[in-house]
């Protein structure tokens, strides 16, 4: 039967040095954390752009807004005549979901016209009726009421967007935008998606202080995804609505595609680092073993075979780099948790979640075993007789 060497030889072993063990060490927490907010940006990415485009749910815009929702301008009866001419369109209660919409940027104020020092930002502003709830099934009130006349909702997300307390945006704020003053009514939540960075105010009301008489966009949701070809249908028949049709899945997935670069530089930059936790690593195995010539060969004088000192010191990097990533997860989770995001005109919180958690601690074991691989190689390969002569 062939002898092993005891788990604590290896473990006893990582204490001898305790400086090069610690830079080890914290090298590996560092590559848990990038890979731990890597996976978190794009995850977070992809649910904040591709939550809202539900397979049931079209758009409606101006076909010469090049699909872009912001600068399309169509005629709100557009809204009125999707609902009596498109069938399969989903009804509660009675009433069709179909969500005329406002969707504009703006600069905003907080407090109210005697505040002349509040600073301006930059927000993004959706009017809407009580039919976007209908569509937009994901908003969930969290705190707060529904708005009424020169009242607002303000999604989770704003406060941190805006740079400022959510105190400052918590119900019965007062906030100026379009020359007009409101006051927040309430709070809402949408699943981690980028609605939840977005004020909805009263479609009338908004339509009035930005002097306008057009609409952005008309949201239809459908009772079944294949009915999304009637609204195609509907689209090219009125020629004189001048419409585009696109479904939210394919509307979002391209949004989310602009900001496809930033999470391959993400990924670039966990890479370089990845490389060169794993170069440190293998470095510094590859010195210890350099190190204790004389007490492996002697090792191998007693009868252990080389297989069991390769183990050994497979066990000591896998330990190590299972201190880091547990290192790096206790650093990196609870900031990525609180991190938000901002984005062009909108925002999205990063979250250290399951999938995320699991990618940084099998990253930090992968890039510890193979940083064991020349150390290994060396063990496998080393002569008794010399290495008791070189000590």
């Amino acid at each position: 039967m062939r002898r092993r060497l005891p788990i604590d030889y290896a473990i006893r072993n990582l204490t001898r040095r305790p400086g090069r063990t610690l830079l080890t060490g914290l090298a590996g927490a560092l590559v848990t954390a990038v890979i731990v907010m890597s996976v978190s940006f794009g995850r977070a990415l992809e649910r904040s752009f591709t939550g809202p485009g539900r397979g049931d749910t079209s758009i409606l815009l101006s076909s010469s807004a090049m699909r872009d929702v912001i600068r399309s301008a169509i005629t709100p009866a557009v809204a009125d005549l999707v609902a009596a001419d498109v069938p399969g369109v989903l009804t509660v209660h009675d009433v069709p979901a179909v969500s005329p919409e406002i969707h504009m940027a703006t600069k905003l104020r907080l407090g109210g016209a005697e505040d002349t020092s509040s600073v301006v930002h930059a927000a993004f502003v959706r009017g809407i009726t009580e039919r976007a709830f209908l569509v937009h099934e994901k908003v969930t009130l969290i705190e707060g009421r529904l708005p009424r006349s020169g009242e607002v909702l303000v999604g989770r997300l704003v406060a941190p967007k805006l740079g400022v307390s959510a105190v400052r945006l918590a119900p019965g704020a007062i906030l100026r935008f379009e020359g007009a003053t409101w006051t927040v009514s309430g709070v809402f939540g949408a699943s981690g998606t980028t609605i939840e960075s977005e004020i909805w105010a009263p479609l009338r009301e908004l339509q009035g202080v930005a002097r306008r008489d057009d609409i952005s966009a008309v949201f239809v949701r459908m009772k079944d995804p294949s009915g999304l070809d009637d609204i195609d249908v509907f689209a090219q028949r009125r020629l004189d609505l001048e419409l585009t049709n696109i479904p939210a899945a394919v509307y979002y997935r391209e949004l989310a595609g602009y900001f496809a670069p930033l999470r391959s530089l993400a990924w670039g930059m966990t890479i370089l680092i990845a490389l060169a936790a794993l170069v440190t690593g293998a470095n510094a195995l590859n010195t210890t073993v350099q190190d204790r010539l004389g007490e492996l060969a002697t090792l191998r004088a007693l009868g252990y075979p080389g297989s069991a000192l390769a183990a050994s010191l497979s066990l000591e990097a896998l330990l190590l780099a299972a201190a880091g990533g547990l290192a790096g997860l206790a650093i990196a989770s609870p900031l990525v948790s609180q991190a938000t995001f901002r984005i062009g005109m909108g925002a999205f919180r990063l979250d250290a979640d399951g999938p995320a958690v699991l990618a940084g601690l099998v990253g930090v074991l992968v890039l510890g075993a193979f940083g064991s691989i020349p150390a290994v190689a060396r063990v496998l390969r080393l002569p008794i007789a010399t290495a008791l002569k070189e000590d």
